[in-house]
Order: C-alpha cells, then structure tokens, then sequence
C-alpha cells in the first residue's frame, strides 16, 4: 500500500461520536488523514487518541472532557502521529450536542483539518487577503494566543480552520470575535468555553 503523494492528501477529515451508544463514524478522508484506506479499521475512541501525539494529550484529554461535561463548540490544534509513520500538523472543531434537559453530551461532531505543509501554501495566501485586516488578526490571535496557550502559527491556524470548514471569510470571523470581545465588560477573563463559543458563533452567523 503506497501512500499518497503531499500534494493529494486529504485536507478535511470529519467525524461523529455518538457518546450514549459509543459509536463512531469517521469520513473517507478522515481515515486517509489517519494514514488508512477507507472502512480499513473500526474507528473509535481508543483508535482516534492512538495517533495524538504524547505532548498533545494532556489538552485533547481536557478538551474532550470539558466537551462531554459540557456540550458546545470546542477546537484544539495538536500533531498526530498517522498509520503510515507521518507526522501531522491539525486542528479539531466542533460541537458538542446535549440533550433536552441538558443533563448529557449525546454526540460530539467536528472536523480534523491538516494544517501541515500542504496547508502553508493557502496560510500565506489568506494571509495575504485579509492584510488589511492586520490589527484586527493580530488582536484575536493574541486572545488565542493567551487563552489555549498556543502560539501564533496555532493560533492562525485555528482561526484559518474555521473559515475552510464554515466557509466563512477569515476577516469576517475576526469581525465578529472583535464585537463580541467589545461586548465585554472585561475582555481580559475570556474562557476557554467562552472563546469557543464566541469562534462558533462568528464562523456560523
């Protein structure tokens, strides 16, 4: 089995979780993300963290467990280690669905975006896009920045993944995190959930 060239690599994987059945259901391209031949292993939680890589684990244990407490968007930027021996650079959105009453996480859906070198090529060129944007950029990636204790690649990265999987212009997401920062009484405090949520928000408004 040959792996597939840089330039053919999947750049969105996608998956559900449905936590009260504990089954899986991952995209074709999300196992070849993983380094897999589609419907080749069964997806599932143990398989799924297998590939996180060891560094990472410690942030995509507390943003699972906040999601399944939780309910609501989360987003992580971590590496993984694929099937084949590669080593990969992505970032993890979604949401968190609760029941009525609100009492559990039924399903956990999101996307697994690779942003590795096939990625650095686009990063540039929406960089150059939204350049007038700038302030604005660099004001919410600090905000990442400070809040998931990643720094400023990651924290692009994140915000670069939103904007691919919602189709959402980059210097719209800003926008619309700004607002929600100026609607703070003190936007120094900002969460974790609470920047989720508000990322959520702009990339589906």
């Amino acid at each position: 089995m040959s792996a597939p060239a840089p330039g053919d690599r999947p750049r969105v994987g996608e998956f559900t979780w449905d936590t009260v059945a504990n089954v899986w259901w991952w995209s074709d391209d999300l196992y070849r993300l993983y380094g897999y031949e589609p419907g080749s292993v069964e997806p599932g939680l143990d398989r799924f963290l297998q590939h996180k890589d060891p560094r990472d684990m410690s942030q995509i244990d507390a943003v699972f467990t906040r999601c399944l407490q939780e309910g609501g968007p989360f987003s992580c930027y971590h590496r993984i280690n694929d099937a084949r021996g590669g080593h990969k650079t992505v970032v993890a959105i979604g949401f968190g669905r609760r029941d009525a009453e609100d009492t559990q996480t039924l399903e956990m859906q999101g996307y697994l975006i690779d942003v590795t070198a096939a990625g650095r090529e686009s990063t540039e060129a929406t960089l150059q896009v939204v350049l007038e944007s700038r302030a604005g950029i660099e004001q919410v990636k600090g905000a990442l920045m400070l809040v998931y204790g990643v720094d400023a690649d990651a924290a692009f990265a994140l915000l670069r993944g939103y904007s691919q999987v919602y189709n959402k212009k980059l210097a719209a997401i800003v926008s619309a995190v700004l607002v929600a920062f100026a609607a703070r009484d003190d936007a120094t405090s900002i969460t974790r959930a609470e920047l989720d949520r508000m990322l959520w928000d702009a990339a589906n408004s």
